[in-house]
């Protein structure tokens, strides 16, 4: 009996072994691939921008050794996979997100794995061939999208149309052997594939329409984002949104919202004292746009505005204090829609040349995606198409990103001085006033009644509170005794917005206790030494190019205007975010200065989201003597 046992448990031995060495062959290539990623570690960094070719989403399993970039193969081989060894030696690169918690912005989560999208990128020299033009991703991958709907409606009106050719369709269960669902190399389980047309299928959901030949003009890809959170809206230039917050049913986190960039091309139009302009304004507006100095991208490459027409006013929107977290919490989203469509407002009232916003966009380590957050305070600006600077406060940090990803993610939008900040993050804005006046003109200021030139110098600095100032400030020295108009922003106030005896005051001014603030420039330890002077007062340093006035954000229950010595005016900008705790009584608020060449003055007032059409504490910052 014992025989009889033994012989069948040997028989059964050798049957596991061989069906074991018929899996092992079968499965041989999807091991060789997880082995691969597993064991060695590839040098292809994430993908940070650049043309791509290919796209999917992938597994990333817990057992590789990092997730920026995967060996696997291609769904559909084309050009760079033509036979099956080369296919599985495909390298992707990930979609790169600046956040430090890895599965926060993958698309799936299993046991053992998370997904992520995928590209593979290509050096192109000249040509185009081949490479994508436009991604559209649906919520379904049983579905297709819209716009793939569209295109594929014009085609079938067309008498030479194909698209009813090499047609596939493969619904239910997935065509895929279990030992390769088991390592995820399959295509979707619904999967619809189109042959013959620009859109091809990608898997997941995903489509891409390619260039064809070298003769189409249409501009590639060269870059896409990913953005966590509700009522993200993409506003920049040649860039648009491939999918609007996906909710990820097995994923109870943030929305997921993915953007695209098309390739730019400089313009070749050549215009006196400054770059090309950006297309679409004409030269007919009198808008401060039109004199900026922009690349390409839309990215400022110069802090120097010179006006070359009749504008002599220059107008300037303080905004401060916002405390964006972009949460899912309902109230949240809420009140962050209310300060987006206060801005908004705001802005079509006022149009002003420039928009300063002077700290605590973020709420700090309750910010998830901080990329987000800043994409929605800086929309409006970018819609309307107005010049930004933006000074950091101490809650723009994130534990999930460093200050320095902040940073660059600020420098790189458009329209924004902060390209043009110096290393220690301060910006100086210098706007040239040059025409000549008019003998009624003349003759109101002065008495003249020849025509002459009668240029101004403004300028605007904007200070990063936590760094020093020394060497900036020596930069301009030689605009020492040059400036009719100067403002100064920055975060923190300085230790004389806390001024002793009677000085007067215009606003609401609830916070007067002893500032409690870390630098040394808002304590009033300075000394510099500046022409062969020495300084020890940072409002005397700032008197010598001429400032009237310094602005600051920081404290939300204070929006008034004070005078301190060298009667210069010291403001605060209130808050505009919605959910800041502020005392009752106060709402959102931000403050307005306009700089008038012709009148010679600057005048300050402010609005706010509770009667956002009345103007209100309405002073002079400087009236000139005429």
């Amino acid at each position: 009996m014992r025989l009889h046992y033994r012989r069948k448990f040997n028989f059964l031995r050798r049957i596991l072994f061989i069906l074991c060495i018929f899996l092992l062959y079968l499965s041989r290539d999807s091991l060789t691939l997880n082995a691969k990623n597993a064991l060695m570690n590839p040098k292809l960094a994430e993908y940070h921008g650049g043309k791509i070719d290919d796209i999917q989403i992938l597994r990333c399993y817990h057992w590789y050794r990092q997730c920026g970039s995967l060996y696997a193969p291609r769904l559909q081989p084309s050009g760079t996979a033509r036979n099956a060894k080369d296919a599985y030696n495909v390298l992707w690169s990930r979609v790169s997100k600046n956040i430090t918690v890895e599965p926060s912005y993958s698309f799936q989560t299993g046991a053992f794995y998370n997904s992520y999208m995928y590209v593979h990128t290509k050096s192109y020299r000249g040509k185009s061939k081949n490479l994508i033009k436009e991604v559209a991703i649906a919520r379904d991958s049983a579905l297709i999208p819209l716009q793939v709907l569209r295109d594929i409606n014009k085609m079938v009106k067309s008498s030479d149309s194909s698209v009813f050719h090499n047609h596939v369709y493969r619904g239910g269960k997935s065509t895929s052997p279990w030992w390769k669902l088991i390592f995820g190399i399959s295509a979707d389980s619904d999967d619809i594939s189109v042959f013959g047309e620009e859109w091809v299928y990608k898997g997941s959901g995903i489509w891409c329409k390619y260039i064809l030949n070298d003769d189409d003009n249409d501009p590639p890809i060269v870059n896409l984002e990913i953005y966590l959170g509700s009522s993200f809206v993409e506003s920049r230039p040649s860039w648009k949104e491939v999918i609007h917050e996906f909710h990820r049913n097995n994923i109870p986190s943030l929305p997921i919202s993915i953007t695209r960039k098309l390739e730019t091309k400089p313009a070749r139009h050549k215009f006196p004292n400054k770059l090309p302009r950006p297309i679409g304004i004409p030269d007919s507006e009198n808008n401060i746009l039109r004199l900026l100095q922009v690349d390409q991208d839309y990215k400022i490459i110069s802090p120097h505005i010179q006006f070359s027409r009749a504008q002599r006013s220059f107008k300037i929107l303080q905004m401060t204090d916002f405390h964006f977290k972009c949460t899912d919490n309902s109230m949240t989203i809420i009140n962050e829609i209310r300060t987006v469509n206060f801005i908004d407002r705001i802005l079509v009232l006022e149009n002003p040349d420039l928009v300063i916003i002077t700290g605590d966009l973020l709420d700090s380590q309750n910010t998830i995606d901080y990329q987000t957050c800043i994409m929605k305070l800086v929309q409006p600006m970018i819609s309307n198409k107005i010049p930004y600077a933006i000074s950091l406060g101490i809650s723009d940090e994130s534990n999930l990103a460093t200050q320095l990803q902040i940073k660059d993610f600020i420098r790189n939008l458009p329209y924004s001085f902060n390209n043009v900040a110096s290393e220690e993050g301060h910006i100086a804005v210098q706007v040239s006033f040059r025409r000549k006046l008019s003998r009624s003109t003349l003759a109101r200021r002065d008495g003249s009644s020849s025509d002459e030139t009668s240029p101004s110098e403004a300028l605007f600095f904007v200070f990063d509170s936590f760094n020093p100032v020394d060497d900036f400030l020596l930069n301009y020295s030689d605009l020492i005794g040059k400036i009719d108009y100067g403002l100064t922003f920055q975060y923190f106030p300085l230790s004389e917005y806390r001024p002793h005896g009677l000085f007067p005051i215009i606003g609401q001014y609830n916070e007067r206790s002893t500032l409690i603030i870390d630098t040394s420039r808002s304590k009033g330890d300075v000394s510099m030494t500046i022409n062969g002077e020495h300084y020890q007062s940072f409002l005397d340093i700032l008197n010598l190019w001429n400032m009237k006035g310094v602005s600051c954000g920081h404290e939300h229950n204070n929006d008034c205007c004070l005078q301190s010595k060298n009667e210069m005016w010291l403001c605060y900008g209130g808050s505009a975010g919605a959910d800041v705790p502020r005392i009752e009584g106060l709402y959102p608020n931000v403050r307005l200065f306009n700089v008038d060449d012709i009148m010679d003055e600057i005048t300050s007032w402010k609005r706010n989201s509770n009667s956002v059409d009345d103007v209100y504490d309405y002073q002079y910052i400087y009236k000139g003597k005429q």
